[in-house]
């Protein structure tokens, strides 16, 4: 017996890894000789960032550095001290499986810390960091798009569907040189630096990506004017970026997905001493994935007029094209200084953590939830200074009618602007405005057929003694399932009753066609 199948092969990603993975933080510090003796600490913080990882078979091993950030105050002196240490961490974890193409993102975040002033020249900090870990890879899967001989009748659906995945991981160094305005007295030191990517344009060219954005940086420093005042002063720069990153076999039919994330962001003053002269150092790290969608008829079910026929089923995902997020939100909270008034604000900004996104199946919309950090440095009524801060959660909501089980979102979400009042004598407004960006993913699941397989020794048996039969068909019955049920084929019913579509606009009579 001659028959053919024809395939049609798709791709869609699978999850190998997801978890997170805790990191144990101690430090016993000694001061060294050129710092001032510890009064009182104003805040300790861990700023944890992956600087590197890469795939070995089904190991994944990411490097981890681990910054710690302590400001602290000396007795008799209002200046603001800052020291810094990091720690170095190596972690590798087992997947489940070998990735195919994959797709990594370790995402680091502070869990706790707690700092001990043990003495004046020395520290003892404890805390965690967890990093979560995603590695998403390529699954292949094939289908019947057609057949041919043996008499076989195949229903057919459109379905839109990736036959191709790219994937393509950069690690961005940009430099930038700075220099504070006439109006600004020179840097001490720096006390805390911030960085929001913010994506732009995207474009492909032959075997290139060509991604522009801006950086946003943020620091805060401790300042010292000509007459030896100290103060503190908060600066903002924007830097723009663009980078080629190489995907061989990537053009224009290719839709793409590009993340940048800061995994650093290092302000060095320039000489020594005291300087209005700057470097920035920031390092992104840029993740693209580009998937080419096709378009075909598929086989969702098949019969033969004259043998039976196994049709092996299996149930498909077929991602549609990722729908990029581009929304915003704003979050607000009021901190009270509980020991007296407040004078000025020095500086207030905020930071996202714990952010997810789920699906809504009551209200068929995406909620993306998590939390936000304000942190405010102010004076007192006496010119000492203060730190307050205190985090809210945030609810975020996006319609998505149509939306299910398969579907997710992945959004990010940054801190574009962060603004202070101060209202009364010792409390302070602040207010985030946050940029949620990211990607719906969407997928349809779909029963389609793997294989078709034709029992040439299994013949049908037909009724010879007629060649039409009659049948009562109900409204809104499909032709196939009755062209099926008499082994015959949709087109002869069709034909024979002058009809046109594939469902019955009403109850009625059919006359059954007979193949022999």
């Amino acid at each position: 017996m001659d028959f053919k199948v024809n395939r049609e092969t798709f791709t869609t990603s699978e999850a190998v890894l997801d978890n997170s993975f805790e990191q144990a933080v101690e430090l016993d510090y000694i001061l060294p000789d050129y710092y001032p003796d510890i009064f009182r600490v104003l805040k300790c913080r861990l700023l944890p960032r992956v600087v590197s990882h890469s795939i070995n078979g089904e190991k994944l091993t990411f490097d981890l550095v681990v910054v710690i950030k302590v400001l602290y105050i000396s007795e008799g002196s209002n200046a603001v001290n800052s020291l810094e240490q990091k720690m170095n961490f190596t972690k590798s974890v087992d997947m489940t499986a070998p990735a195919v193409n994959p797709t990594v993102q370790v995402i680091p975040r502070t869990d706790y810390v707690n700092c001990r002033v043990v003495n004046q020249r020395r520290l003892d900090v404890r805390g965690a960091v967890s990093t979560k870990v995603k590695i998403t890879g390529e699954k292949r899967q094939s289908v019947v798009a057609d057949a041919f001989g043996a008499n076989i009748q195949l229903k057919k659906t459109s379905v839109t569907f990736p036959t191709k995945r790219l994937t393509a991981a950069k690690r961005v160094t940009v430099i930038e040189e700075l220099e504070l305005g006439a109006s600004k007295p020179p840097v001490k030191n720096v006390l805390r630096s911030d960085c929001t990517v913010l994506p732009d344009e995207q474009r492909v060219i032959a075997n290139k990506l060509v991604t522009k954005g801006e950086a946003v940086v943020s620091f805060l420093y401790a300042s010292i004017s000509e007459d030896g005042t100290e103060g503190v002063e908060a600066m903002k720069f924007t830097i723009p970026f663009s980078q080629i990153i190489d995907i061989e076999g990537i053009d224009e039919s290719y839709e793409t997905v590009v993340d940048i994330t800061p995994t650093s962001c290092d302000i060095i003053t320039k000489g020594e001493g005291v300087s209005t002269e700057m470097e920035c150092e920031l390092v992104l790290f840029v993740n693209c994935t580009a998937v080419k969608f096709e378009r075909a008829d598929i086989v969702t079910d098949s019969y033969s007029t004259s043998n039976e026929v196994e049709n092996e089923i299996s149930d498909s995902r077929l991602d549609k094209m990722p729908i990029p997020i581009n929304e915003s939100h704003t979050s607000k909270m009021t901190l009270t200084y509980q020991e007296g008034d407040i004078s000025c604000v020095c500086d207030a900004w905020s930071d996202v953590s714990n952010v997810s996104g789920r699906y809504s199946f009551d209200t068929g919309e995406f909620i993306i939830s998590g939390n936000v950090n304000f942190c405010v440095l102010a004076k007192n009524a006496s010119g000492c200074p203060v730190y307050l801060e205190g985090d809210t959660a945030f609810e975020h909501k996006i319609k998505a009618e149509g939306s299910g089980e398969g579907s997710r979102i992945e959004p990010t979400v940054c801190v574009v602007s962060c603004t202070y009042n101060l209202v009364g004598a010792n409390a302070v407004d602040v207010k985030a405005e946050l940029k949620i960006g990211g990607y719906l993913y969407e997928a349809a699941q779909s029963k389609l057929i793997s294989d078709i397989s034709v029992d040439e020794n299994s013949q049908k048996e037909n009724d010879s003694d007629y060649a039409l039969k009659l049948y009562f068909a109900d409204k809104n019955e499909e032709i196939w399932d009755i062209a099926k049920r008499y082994s015959t084929s949709v087109a002869a019913i069709l034909e024979e009753n002058d009809l046109t579509a594939g469902k019955l606009p009403e109850k009625g009579m059919l006359l059954i066609p007979m193949i022999h």
